[in-house]
C-alpha cells in the first residue's frame, strides 16, 4: 500500500536483477520469466493449474530432460478440453469470424496431445485447497508425494489457481525448505490486495522476487498503477546471491516479456 494515497502501490515489490532470467513456455498467455538456476536445480516441477496449456511444462522439460512432472488440476482433462473448444468453435462460427475458427480449430488435437503428455507423466485430477477434502488435494501433500520420488532435490513449484492462492499459501508457510523457485498468479487484487500484501511478507523470510509481470487481460486495480492481476517469480534465498541489486527495469522487460492478449500492449508496472 502506497501510504501516502491509500493505492495499493508495487514499491515494496521491485524484482532482484539476476543474469540468467529466461522466458519458458509459448508466446504471450502461458509463458513465464524466471531465473534459468530455479529449474536447473530442480529435481521435480509441481505445477498446480494447467487448463490446456502445458507449454511452460514441455520447456521446462526440455531445458532438464529427467525433470519429474506433476501436473495437478481438478477443472481440466481431455474431454473438458474437447468440449470447451467445440463450444469457442461453434460460437465464433455462429459470427462467421472465420480466421478465429481456423485458430480454434488447431485446438481439436489438444485432447489427444494431452492424453499423449500424461501418458508419461503425472496428472493428478484434484484442486489445491487449503484443507483437504473429495476433490481437494492440499499443497504439502503434493509436495509430499512429489519430495517421496524425488528426495534429494529441490522442486519448482507454479501456482496458476485462480484465486485460491491466497488460502493455499496462508496454509503453507513451514513447507518452502526444497522449493526452488516459486512462480504464482495473483487474482483479483482489487478484492485481495491485503491477502497479497500479507502473503508476499510471508515468502519475503524464504524468497527473493526475481520478476513481476501485469497480465493485461484485465486491467489495473480503480485508482492505481497496479494490474488487477499479476505473475511474480520468486527464487529461494539459498539459490540468491547476497549482492544481487534491484533491477533497474523498465517493465515490461524488452525481449522477455509479452502481452497475455497479444493485440493489447501490455501493462507498464512502475516500482517507485
Amino acid at each position: 500500500m502506497n501510504a501516502s494515497t491509500g493505492q495499493p502501490s508495487l514499491r515494496a515489490y521491485r524484482p532482484r536483477q539476476f543474469p540468467d532470467l529466461m522466458r519458458l513456455g509459448r508466446d504471450h498467455d502461458g509463458g513465464y520469466v524466471l531465473p534459468r538456476r530455479i529449474v536447473t536445480s530442480s529435481r521435480a516441477l509441481l505445477s498446480l493449474g494447467v487448463a490446456a496449456d502445458w507449454s511452460f511444462e514441455e520447456a521446462a522439460l526440455g531445458l532438464v530432460p529427467g525433470l519429474a512432472v506433476t501436473a495437478v488440476d481438478g477443472t481440466t482433462g481431455p474431454e473438458v478440453i474437447r468440449a470447451r473448444v467445440r463450444s469457442e468453435l461453434w460460437r465464433v462460427l455462429r459470427r462467421l469470424r472465420l480466421a478465429r475458427a481456423l485458430a480454434i480449430a488447431r485446438d481439436l488435437g489438444k485432447p489427444r496431445a494431452f492424453e499423449r503428455f500424461f501418458a508419461v507423466h503425472r496428472f493428478v485430477p484434484v484442486l489445491v485447497a487449503p484443507s483437504a477434502g473429495p476433490g481437494l488435494a492440499t499443497l504439502a501433500a503434493l509436495l509430499d508425494e512429489v519430495r517421496a520420488a524425488t528426495p534429494d532435490g529441490r522442486v519448482l513449484v507454479k501456482m496458476d489457481i485462480e484465486g485460491a492462492e491466497y488460502g493455499v499459501l496462508a496454509a503453507s508457510r513451514a513447507l518452502w525448505a526444497p522449493v526452488a523457485g516459486l512462480i504464482i498468479e495473483f487474482h483479483a487484487l482489487d478484492r485481495h490486495w491485503a491477502d497479497f500484501e500479507r502473503e508476499m511478507a510471508a515468502l519475503a523470510q524464504d524468497f527473493v522476487i526475481a520478476h513481476v509481470h501485469g497480465n493485461n487481460n484485465d486491467g489495473c486495480i480503480p485508482g492505481s498503477r497496479v494490474p488487477l492481476t499479476l505473475e511474480l517469480t520468486l527464487v529461494h534465498r539459498a539459490l540468491v546471491e547476497a549482492d544481487l541489486p534491484p533491477a533497474p527495469g523498465p517493465f515490461p522487460l524488452a525481449g522477455l516479456d509479452q502481452p497475455c492478449k497479444p493485440r493489447h500492449p501490455d501493462l507498464p508496472l512502475d516500482f517507485g
